[in-house]
């Protein structure tokens, strides 16, 4: 399961946020090949968002290896999200024109296919992944860690009032993240923006039932909900540590019918996510 083996941490220091950008230059430079390496002198991917973004992390608590990251481009009076300044976020569609919405985006995996450098050196390159304790993971344990992640942004909007948040993602993730059960809305019309993408808007408390509903391991993932993440700030002097640091674990949130009744209920009919998940 997910829990034992990773955590999620939420990058409340300069180092944190910088870490965050390293590992997205690998996938989105030069992994994907989606931005321009040459833009980025100190190989951190940046941009306007970032000051206004929570950044996650994803820790092997085995290798105390960095392999995956994601970011919730938080509401902010005054500021378009990124799919605003895209014009592919319809906000018509929205029941309420007002409504707060979080963009989840910039999720990022290094896979086995990535050229992590293996450097024996006493000072590896300080730009290198080794320098910067960024490791791998395989094709198998892609779906816990996604899994994990989504459960980091969505709990932590939650937390903050942020009851729906907008993805602008293709077609096969798309139909990855309804595999997990998460309810997708489409928000806008397909764009072409690093191949074809649409908007879609997510409704978390829904998502987190259908989820729930989905299989017993999913539904035991949420069951942990004070597993989500924890501060880096807290594991760089605590490497034990593993729960939500900021909120005790009788915060309200984990008292509300969504958790307390809901996800606790006995799923209608299990999928064959168990296996998945749990490997």
């Amino acid at each position: 399961m997910f829990d034992e083996t990773f955590r999620v941490c939420f990058a409340d220091t300069p180092f944190g946020v910088a870490l965050h950008q390293r590992i997205r230059y690998q996938v989105f430079c030069l992994d994907k090949g989606f931005e321009d390496p040459s833009a980025f002198s100190t190989a951190q991917e940046t941009d306007a968002w970032d000051d206004q973004s929570a950044h996650f992390i994803v820790q092997n608590k085995d290798t105390r290896q960095w392999v995956a990251a994601t970011r919730l481009v938080l509401p902010k009076r005054g500021r378009p999200l990124p799919v605003d300044s895209m014009g592919v976020f319809d906000r018509h569609r929205l029941e309420k024109p007002n409504l707060r919405v979080g963009e989840i985006s910039r999720f990022c995996i290094i896979n086995n296919r990535s050229q992590v450098e293996v450097n024996s050196q006493l000072h590896p390159e300080p730009n290198s992944l080794e320098a910067w304790g960024i490791g791998s993971i395989g094709k198998k344990q892609q779906f816990e860690i996604t899994l994990g992640m989504i459960r980091a942004a969505g709990i932590y909007a939650l937390k903050r009032d942020i009851d729906f948040c907008i993805m602008l993602i293709t077609d096969a993730f798309a139909r990855m993240l309804r595999t997990l059960g998460v309810k997708l809305h489409q928000a806008g019309p397909a764009t072409d923006h690093r191949g074809m993408r649409t908007a879609y808007l997510v409704d978390m408390r829904e998502s987190v039932v259908s989820m729930a509903k989905k299989s017993s391991a999913v539904r035991d993932l949420f069951k942990r909900s004070k597993h989500a993440y924890v501060r880096i700030s807290s594991v760089s002097t605590d490497d034990t540590i593993d729960y939500v640091s900021e909120f005790a674990p009788d915060h309200s949130l984990f008292n509300e019918t969504i958790f307390r009744e809901t996800v606790l209920l006995p799923a209608e009919d299990d999928s064959d996510l168990r296996s998945s998940v749990g490997t």
